[in-house]
């Protein structure tokens, strides 16, 4: 009695019966951008007196101290990742610019600060966290490839920036585009 090649099986049915070829295409799930700001619940005199530091110190010799000294607002965005979409991945890119009034350029040094975490719908938290950010190294497309997990979930992000009348001397904003595939 003779013994059946399972692999070699495998490759025949391969061949009689082929694999349905499936066909993706990459589309833009969400977007969302902002402007960095204080937190609204910090006291306003922390607020003016940073404000003032940064203009005594000519805002590029030690804004970026200043600015470790002010807690900053927390944006909350969410998108869903459908079931139906058959994907094969989940990916952010985003954008982070930070300016100083005058349009000054100091070529190098810290810029700023960002926290930017993405948690997935069963709780895993995906993203950079707390970085600091140099003028000579800009957060410019910066991706993130995530796992395809069905459902929705949630990004929170926050930074170094002025809003109002303090945004002449110091501002920062943020873009974020979530891609993902689908079955077409």
């Amino acid at each position: 009695m003779g013994c059946i090649d399972i692999p070699a099986m495998n490759g025949l049915v391969d061949r009689i019966v082929p694999e349905e070829q499936k066909t993706y295409g990459i589309f833009q799930v969400w977007n969302g951008e902002g402007d960095f700001a204080p937190d609204p619940n910090q006291e306003e005199g922390e607020y003016i007196n940073a404000i003032e530091d940064m203009i005594d110190c000519n805002v590029i010799g030690c804004f970026q101290e200043t600015a470790q000294n002010l807690s900053w607002k927390e944006y909350t965005h969410s998108f869903v990742i459908e079931s139906v979409w058959d994907s094969t991945f989940v990916m952010a890119i985003f954008n982070i610019e930070y300016e100083l009034g005058g349009n000054t350029d100091p070529g190098n040094g810290p810029s700023g600060t960002y926290d930017l975490t993405i948690t997935d719908p069963e709780g895993t938290i995906h993203g950079d966290g707390y970085t600091m950010v140099t003028w000579d190294n800009k957060v410019k497309d910066r991706t993130i490839i995530m796992p395809v997990i069905y459902g929705t979930w949630t990004i929170k992000i926050s930074g170094s920036g002025l809003d109002g009348i303090g945004s002449i001397l110091y501002s920062g904003n943020y873009n974020i585009v979530i891609e993902s595939d689908k079955l077409e």
